[in-house]
């Protein structure tokens, strides 16, 4: 019996390790360093580049549309300065308008992005205001 539970507990453990390894994907930011984003994040090799903004003359922001639809921004890339990734948005047309974002935006103590992008969860304290 527990030989039986044990080999069971091997097979989930190895059909799982993938699905998880596998929930993240790398993307360049401007500086050609590695950011780690979420697999939901589209490629923007589907996209046709737009335009270039820049927001307060602190952000940088390249704005994609996609040809299948008759919408001006489909996809934005949002940067810093320094060249840095801070978010990528985007429009699904089953399922909104989606983004993630830098983990350390928001975070205080933080001196520079971290590199990683993450879906924002709102936390307790902190009030997220859309840049217009």
């Amino acid at each position: 019996m527990v030989k039986r539970f044990l080999a069971i507990l091997i097979v989930l453990t190895v059909s799982v390790t993938p699905l998880y390894a596998g929930s993240q994907k790398t993307m360049v930011n401007l500086r050609g360093e590695e950011v780690s984003v979420p697999m939901d994040v589209p490629s923007k090799e589907r996209f046709v580049f737009q335009r270039l903004i820049s927001v307060d003359g602190r952000l940088i922001v390249f704005l994609y549309s996609d040809p299948k639809f008759r919408r001006p921004v489909d996809y934005a890339e949002t940067y810093n300065l320094m060249g840095e990734l801070l978010e990528v948005a985007w429009y699904e047309p089953a399922g909104g308008l989606k983004r993630v974002r830098d983990i350390n935006l928001g975070n205080p103590k933080a001196t520079k992005p971290a590199r990683v992008l993450e879906i924002p969860h709102a936390r307790p304290g902190l009030h997220w205001v859309p840049v217009r």
